[in-house]
């Protein structure tokens, strides 16, 4: 399955990080035919009083620095080999990128973010939070790291292995359909996990696992009481075992049969947080490019808990794409 994105949008801030948003922006614009739109928004200048008070607008400043920011973005378009808009705003930056996306029908928005965690997060929140959140087009999340800077635009991003997190939802089948379509425009090795959260395991006394069995067993001996105990755990180990196949059966099931003409997936069942299981796996396998689906989650349990997207975004060494089902 092929997705289309005629329009990707890159957001722009001018920091030294900016060359590496570029250079993926160039990367995908190129191998899908895109047209690749460089958006740069600006803070609203107000004069200020002592008292905190904002009593003066001064538009030619703002229009002097509209200016600014076009001549910039339109030398960086003039060094990319495809085809390019400018988009000059202002306003809140989240708010003001997802109103752009509407008007301007773009298909993917890739951006850096600079990280943060905590309370810091809550009560400040960062540009990258507020569009997984808000963005209903796909976005790509990239790190800034020292190990980015780079003061020139590569040619391209080289995509070796891509890694999609599946739980069988619909928001994790679009992921899946994007991570699919990336592997095929990219000829890269395609990854798909799932995570099973861990049950708690209860180790029962011997006079409760009597209780289960039920009559008289009040001469029982110790080696009559452990031989119950792993009847037990074998149970839950076949048990187990069912589950996995099952599982596994189901993530295969998800390619396509005329895909597997030219992809061999991986497909891997890992056991714990989901959060940290995908982190973990994609460092071990080199995972160049995450893609997960976005679930709804209250404003109670983003904080406190915090989303399996949210988790991986802050914490992944590569970049991660974030896709959301539109309803």
């Amino acid at each position: 399955m092929r997705i289309e994105s005629k329009k990707i949008m890159c957001a722009v801030d001018f920091s030294d990080f900016s060359n590496i948003v570029l250079t993926y922006g160039r990367s995908l614009a190129s191998e899908y035919g895109s047209t690749l739109c460089l958006c740069h928004i600006l803070s609203e200048t107000h004069m200020v009083s002592s008292i905190g008070h904002s009593y003066i607008h001064y538009p030619d400043i703002q229009t002097g620095r509209v200016e600014s920011a076009r001549e910039m973005l339109g030398k960086m378009a003039e060094k990319l080999d495809v085809e390019c808009e400018v988009i000059v705003s202002s306003g809140h930056i989240a708010d003001e990128i997802n109103q752009i996306v509407q008007k301007n029908n773009i298909d993917m928005v890739i951006a850096a973010t600079h990280g943060g965690s905590g309370i810091k997060r809550f009560l400040i929140g960062s540009v990258t939070d507020r569009l997984v959140k808000i963005l209903k087009c796909p976005l790509l999340v990239l790190h800034a790291k020292e190990k980015h800077l780079t003061s020139v635009v590569a040619e391209n991003i080289k995509l070796k292995r891509i890694l999609v997190g599946c739980d069988f939802s619909s928001d994790s089948s679009l992921a899946f359909d994007y991570a699919l379509s990336l592997a095929q425009e990219f000829q890269t090795q395609l990854y798909l996990a799932h995570v099973i959260r861990p049950t708690e395991q209860i180790e029962l006394p011997a006079s409760d696992y009597i209780k289960i069995q039920g009559g008289e067993y009040t001469n029982w001996t110790r080696s009559e009481y452990l031989e119950l105990k792993k009847k037990a755990a074998d149970e839950d180990l076949k048990t187990k075992k069912t589950l996995f196949s099952r599982l596994e059966r189901q993530l295969s099931s998800l390619v396509p049969e005329e895909s597997r003409n030219w992809c061999t997936p991986i497909t891997t069942l890992l056991e714990g947080q989901p959060y940290k299981e995908l982190v973990s796996y994609a460092e071990q396998k080199e995972i160049d490019m995450i893609v997960l689906g976005v679930h709804g989650h209250s404003l109670l349990e983003r904080f406190t808990v915090g989303s399996t997207t949210d988790r991986v975004i802050s914490r992944a060494s590569c970049p991660v794409l974030v896709v959301r089902q539109i309803s």
